[in-house]
């Protein structure tokens, strides 16, 4: 705000010549006759001049000459009221209930130290009274200064002038005006209208009280630049229904308001180190610096912009408001964030914004943007009432969390990159990436919530821990900037337009996929997976492409009932021999390769009727070329799966063929080690052959079996079955048959072995009590039939039952049965 224009009031007033003539000839007489003479007013009320002596009234005690240039004036006690008209004096004392008014156009000037006023000078002219230069005056005592018009002026006639206050000065006008520094050290108020502090370059030091009372406005302005204002120890004060305008620099001290009572930013407005107690307003178009630190216990309502300067910290119990406004660091200052700053608006160009607290986007039809400044993160920024918080900054989260709350967003840009920390959701509430990146490289982030990635981009590199969802849709896609591992027990969702792809940088999975699309894109990448990878679309399949990078399965490929799953370019798993080793597949659907496979030394299950493995190249199911299980390799058969190989097939694994499910082999079955699990029917033309290891099971094996093995009647050595041999048995010494026995049901209580043909024993049978049953004396089982039964078993173990019972083995040309016997 410009300073006020100075009236011109008098005929010599109005000619600078003509004035200083007179004051030159006046105060020469003065200083002549009453040199730093004191007049004293002795006549009530009346006019400061001419002395009306001539005329028999005495109004000084000095008339003919009334008090001017080096005179003191005083007005003692209960005297007055004294009008003054332009004068000069050096210093003034207005006694107790004394009265001096200064109004029309009259101008008081003071050249001295001390104006003593116990009584009221009332200041209603357009000049008023004012400081001249040089001077430094005390305005001291119990009294008060009334500023009662809005053109009152109390200021300093030129550089230099200065004014400390002990006492109370109120009302509206100007105080300060035409350079005047001011210390306060008692009350100054506007009250009626504006009071309008405008100080020299010297500023103001206040240790008192300055306030706006109510129905008033205080406006403290100066500069440019805005001179200092130093606050420390002072208090600022708007009270209900007033308001505080500043256009200059306070620092230290207290600003507080009551009731509707604010501050208001004006043009220059700043603060330094000082306590914000109130509400402070900072409009639209309007700028407020910061310097130093900011404890902040009220509100700032921020509509225009805040400017921190150098390093700055806001700290408080308060909060910041932000309506459409700015945070703007200029791109050369920073901000140490420890207090609640919330709304919508820009935080932009900080060298560095560090977050202690809480920076909250809660306006629902605004956006809380943080742009183009580095950010570490310690606690929360975060989404909530239905806000959208953008971040495109780099953010380290170590130690802090991202947040979206139900119904709110959190965005990460193009230009946001978190590292470290915790991004988190709640109820609907998403974090999206619209081009954003996760940076493990050296802080590992962890998503425990929904990110959502539609239609635009997410961007790994290093380490993704993931706990909750990413979800890909529209065209959205993960590109990898760097080599990338994701990690976590979370899920990485997938659709038919979406994608994973690296150009060359690997990518290790950890977690889990599911979904469409696919993994690699026309930008292939070196894949490895060690978590889960699952196709579960109906519609559309699920892509792995490495190109020549190639794909390496350590963990579970999955593909769903009527999904697809296609592996692309280079397997790692699938050798050109045909050999499939590591990892484990689940297979529902559809699983295609791009070869047949000879040996399997990975873990697949075929669960379902259409379930199938095809060699995509050829259009064939890609196991009918299975030749061998190899020690490593498992292979299970589960509800109603049927497979067929075209030729011999040898097991050193472990092959399960579930219930209702049936596995045909196109010539001989032989076993080397490992384990067969018969539930289903195991169908082998020329004849099954058990070298070792164990065949077990309630199914059917359609065959005419050798066993040099270990044959279990049932699922375990404790579980009771019964196994049907469509075709002869042939055990030879090494052989061995287990039974289990826990009740008289055969097949669920306890085991049998059915044989079509005939059945030639040598070997071992092993009987085994179960589920703690003890047989009646007289009890008969029956374990195998056959048509006819050679031979017997060269050793039997488990015909003791107890100290009072055994067993009783008895064979017949079609069985052979256990009775129970009395005798140990």
């Amino acid at each position: 705000m410009a300073a006020p224009t100075r009236r011109d009031h008098t005929v010599a007033e109005k000619n600078p010549l003509i004035r200083a003539a007179l004051l030159s000839v006046v105060c020469l007489y003065a200083a002549v006759a009453y040199p730093q003479a004191t007049s004293t007013w002795t006549g009530g009320a009346g006019n400061w001049e001419p002395c009306p002596q001539q005329q028999g009234t005495a109004l000084w005690d000095t008339c003919p000459i009334y008090p001017q240039g080096d005179f003191n004036a005083v007005i003692p006690p209960g005297d007055g009221p004294v009008s003054a008209v332009s004068n000069t004096i050096v210093n003034l004392s207005v006694g107790s209930q004394a009265v001096l008014n200064i109004f029309n156009t009259s101008i008081l000037d003071i050249t001295g130290s001390s104006i003593a006023n116990n009584g009221s000078i009332v200041l209603t002219s357009s000049n008023g009274l004012f400081i001249q230069p040089a001077a430094i005056a005390t305005l001291s005592g119990t009294g008060t200064v009334f500023m009662n018009n809005s053109n009152t002026r109390f200021g300093g006639g030129g550089v230099g002038a200065g004014l400390i206050n002990q006492e109370t000065i109120q009302g509206q006008g100007s105080l300060g005006v035409e350079s005047l520094a001011i210390t306060n050290q008692g009350t100054i108020s506007s009250s009626g209208g504006t009071l309008t502090i405008q100080p020299s370059t010297g500023g103001i030091t206040n240790t008192g009280l300055i306030q706006s009372l109510s129905g008033s406005q205080l406006v403290l302005v100066g500069g440019p630049p805005p001179p200092p204002f130093n606050n420390s120890g002072g208090r600022i004060t708007a009270q209900n229904n007033s308001s505080i305008s500043l256009e200059m620099n306070i620092s230290g001290g207290t600003l507080t308001t009551a009731g509707s009572g604010n501050f208001t930013a004006g043009s220059n407005a700043s603060i330094t180190s000082l306590t914000n107690a109130g509400t402070f307003n900072v409009p639209s178009g309007q700028n407020l610096n910061w310097v130093g630190t900011i404890n902040n216990t009220g509100v700032f309502n921020l509509n225009g912009s805040i400017f921190p300067q150098g390093v700055v910290t806001l700290k408080g119990s308060g909060k910041i408001l932000m309506t459409s406004g700015t945070l703007n660091g200029l791109g050369a200052n920073s901000l140490v964030n420890q207090s609640l700053i919330h709304g919508s608006g820009t935080i932009f160009s900080m060298t560095a914004l560090t977050n202690q607290a809480t920076i909250q986007a809660d306006n629902s039809s605004g956006t809380l943007t943080i742009n183009d400044s580095p950010i570490t993160n310690t606690s929360i920024l975060e989404a909530t009432g239905g806000g959208t918080l953008d971040i495109e900054s780099v953010v380290n989260n170590t130690g802090g969390t991202i947040e979206a709350q139900n119904g709110s967003t959190v965005i990460i840009g193009s230009h946001g990159i978190v590292g470290g920390g915790t991004l988190t959701t709640s109820g609907t509430g998403a974090i999206q990436s619209q081009n954003g990146t996760l940076d493990g490289t050296t802080n590992i982030p962890t998503n425990a919530g929904l990110l959502d990635v539609n239609g635009l981009d997410l961007f790994f590199q290093g380490t993704i821990n993931n706990t909750g969802t990413i979800s890909l849709s529209g065209n959205g896609c993960v590109i990898l900037n760097h080599r990338s591992t994701l990690t976590g027990t979370g899920v990485l969702k997938m659709a038919s337009t979406t994608c994973m792809f690296g150009s060359g940088m690997r990518f290790t999975n950890k977690s889990n996929i599911l979904g469409a699309g696919t993994i690699g894109d026309s930008n292939p990448m070196p894949i490895t997976n060690n978590g889960t990878i699952q196709a579960n679309s109906t519609t559309n399949p699920l892509f792995i492409n490495s190109g020549t990078y190639g794909f390496t399965n350590n963990g579970k490929l999955i593909v769903n009932a009527s999904s697809t799953l296609n592996v692309q370019g280079l397997f790692n798993n699938l050798h050109t021999n045909g050999t499939l080793t590591g990892g484990s597949y689940l297979v529902i659907g559809t699983l295609g390769v791009q070869n047949s496979v000879v040996t399997n030394a990975a873990n697949i299950t075929l669960s379902g009727a259409a379930a199938k493995i095809s060699n995509t190249n050829m259009g064939t199911n890609a196991l009918a070329t299975l030749t061998s299980n190899a020690t490593t390799g498992i292979l299970s058969l589960q509800s109603g799966q049927v497979l067929m190989t075209a030729g011999n097939l040898s097991n050193a694994g472990m092959i399960t063929v579930g219930t209702a499910t049936s596995f045909k082999v196109g010539g001989s079955y032989t076993q080397t080690a490992g384990k067969t699990t018969v539930d289903g029917t195991l169908t082998a033309p020329t004849g099954l052959l058990l070298q070792n290891g164990m065949l077990q099971g309630q199914g059917t094996v359609a065959a005419a079996m050798t066993s040099d093995a270990t044959v279990v009647a049932g699922d375990t050595t404790s579980k009771a079955g019964k196994l049907a041999i469509n075709g002869s048995y042939t055990e030879s010494g090494t052989g061995a048959l287990d039974v289990a026995i826990g009740g008289h049901t055969v097949g669920t209580q306890y085991s049998q072995l059915t044989v079509s043909n005939g059945a030639h024993l040598s070997g071992t049978l092993n009987i085994k009590l179960i589920n703690g049953f003890v047989p009646s004396i007289g009890s008969v089982f029956t374990i195998l039939t056959a048509n006819p039964v050679t031979h017997t078993f060269a050793t039997v173990n488990g015909l003791h039952i107890n100290s009072g019972e055994h067993f009783d083995i008895a064979y017949t040309s079609t069985a052979v049965t256990l009775t129970v016997a009395a005798g140990p």
